[in-house]
């Protein structure tokens, strides 16, 4: 099984986005979702969005494992 851990999208560059992890930037591809744009959370799972969320529920999620 896989978690998925909530992101912020900073920057969004063709297939791939630059997202931050509470603090850590990393880069994930963005093929799964369309019209991922800068400010928008996500959730992320093995480098790839997999849904877009917004903020409330990105924040709900961190709570719940502690982040």
């Amino acid at each position: 099984m896989c978690l998925s851990i909530p992101a912020k999208i900073l920057k969004v560059i063709d297939k791939k986005a630059i997202v931050d992890f509470q603090g850590k930037k990393e880069q994930v591809d963005t093929q799964l979702i369309d019209n991922i744009k800068v400010g928008e959370y996500a959730l992320i799972s093995n480098g790839f969005i997999i849904k877009k969320i917004d903020f409330k529920e990105a924040k709900e999620i961190l709570n719940i494992i502690g982040g």
